[in-house]
């Protein structure tokens, strides 16, 4: 069952967003974030993500576990880890060109950044190279902060492309 969830992650989060959405977000996001460095760009577009949403629980909204592709995190009115993750994630990338990968812990999703500069604060390996962790529902932490009682050490890491 874990596996579904992951697979079904990892397809949600390598979705595109569709021609006619990135054309009109895409173009103010690199209006804002140009000359930024990469991490400071990163910061950015996490602290957009862990602000700009209302967090909800699926269950209460919708009954049951119900993931969004990118584009529907940017339409309904609530979101959960997995919409926030899958949403930055596509943004990271897109935006910034930058590798990330998603984060499981038993009952929640997160993101991990490949960022080309070294940075401090909890991060996971995979392939030699570190990601640092980002995550998009635990608001107001910076780059590097993984949200108390999540084990980095336990997590399962789902690769994107």
């Amino acid at each position: 069952m874990e596996d579904d969830y992951m697979t079904r992650w990892a397809i949600y989060a390598n979705t595109p967003l569709s021609p006619d959405v990135a054309n009109d977000l895409y173009p103010k996001f690199r209006e804002i974030l140009a000359g930024k460095g990469k991490m400071q760009a990163v910061a950015m577009l996490l602290d957009f993500v862990q602000t700009a949403f209302v967090y909800e629980y699926d269950d209460k909204i919708w009954g049951c576990d119900r993931p969004f592709f990118a584009e529907e995190t940017l339409y309904y009115p609530y979101c959960d880890c997995e919409d926030r993750s899958v949403l930055f994630s596509r943004l990271v990338r897109d935006l910034l060109g930058l590798r990330v990968i998603l984060v499981y812990y038993p009952g929640h999703l997160a993101t991990a950044v490949c960022l080309e500069e070294d940075v401090s604060g909890d991060c996971i390996i995979v392939g030699g190279e570190r990601y640092t962790i980002c995550d998009p529902t635990y608001i107001g932490a910076p780059v590097g902060r993984t949200m108390p009682g999540m084990d980095n050490a336990a997590a399962n890491v789902i690769l994107l492309r």
